[in-house]
């Protein structure tokens, strides 16, 4: 018996690949919620004409709480979460559900990247000893997945699927994540209760990277520098002098570059205001979790870099 599968995708502009995507997949048989977190009218209408539960969020409730929503509305037994930029189609949410057949609870799917579909994007993410996150398999040729490797820590949120239980029981994603970082911290709860991750591999979509605010944008740079700070506090990463140490030299080299390219201080800024605004404590996870050193953290840094330099040129 098949697996059944509701596609929740949070969405603020809407555009023309939300539009044609869900009405196709909503022909297809696929439930899908659009969670509107402040989608122009006659988008809105179109959705709804085509057969796509619009769920009102009444304003912008960021990523995770707009998917928190969409997901008591649900009816699926797996929700698939994904973004209004990727592009998907019934057999990617079909090869999603594969895992949880084989006793999966989280299963990470595969975005490549629209400009170079051969390129992988993210196969999930993965993380180092400061929790920082790194994009699993980024810049690998799709060949990689050939041989399926090692599943990430979990899936990241533009490719992800949760057994609607497991999802619902732990609360969802933290909401004091308005947005970025709630993957990575929704992936270590569920480890912490024994939920195992999968990858599927050939489950695969392609993205347009970060469509909504840019690639590199002081926007973007700004909303994931409050998460980050929110992150260090919730998982106490400042209390231990090692992983403190990490932590601030990271942080205050990005940061130093982001003044660079940006001009402002506002990431920086962005960092202590999420540290001071955090009130959750989480048990920090166990040092198998990091799978990402120190030395390969800064090449991977180095080469976002550049691909982000490149999207700009674009």
């Amino acid at each position: 018996m098949a697996i059944s599968a509701s596609l929740l995708i949070p969405s603020l502009r809407g555009g023309r690949r939300l539009l044609e995507t869900s009405s196709a997949l909503v022909a297809a048989g696929v439930e899908v919620i659009v969670a509107d977190n402040g989608l122009p009218g006659p988008v809105a209408a179109r959705l709804r004409a085509a057969g796509v539960v619009v769920a009102d969020m009444g304003m912008n409730r960021g990523f995770g709480g707009a998917v928190n929503r969409a997901a008591k509305a649900s009816t699926g037994e797996v929700l698939v979460v994904s973004n209004d930029d990727v592009l998907i189609d019934p057999r990617f949410l079909a090869r999603l559900c594969v895992p949880f057949s084989h006793g999966a609870g989280v299963v990470a799917g595969v975005l490549l990247e629209e400009g170079r579909p051969h390129v992988i994007e993210s196969a999930g993410i993965e993380v180092d000893a400061a929790l920082s996150p790194y994009d699993y398999l980024q810049g690998q040729p799709v060949a990689r997945l050939e041989m399926p490797p090692p599943p990430p820590l979990g899936p990241c949120g533009g490719a992800a699927a949760y057994a609607r239980d497991a999802f619902l029981a732990v609360g969802g994603f933290d909401e004091g994540f308005f947005a970025y970082g709630e993957d990575v911290d929704l992936a270590l709860r569920l480890r912490r209760l024994g939920a195992s991750c999968a990858l599927a591999a050939d489950a695969r979509a392609l993205h347009a990277t970060s469509s909504t605010l840019g690639y590199e944008s002081l926007a973007k740079a700004t909303l994931v520098g409050y998460s980050r700070g929110y992150l260090l506090r919730k998982y106490g990463i400042l209390t231990s002098p090692p992983s403190a140490a990490r932590a601030v030299t990271i942080e205050a080299a990005v940061s130093l570059v982001l003044l660079s390219r940006h001009g402002s201080l506002q990431p920086l800024a962005a960092r202590v205001r999420g540290w001071r605004n955090c009130r959750a404590r989480a048990p920090r996870p166990p040092r198998s979790v990091a799978t990402v050193g120190l030395v390969d953290g800064l090449r991977r840094r180095y080469a976002r870099s550049n691909r982000a330099s490149g999207y700009e040129r674009r």
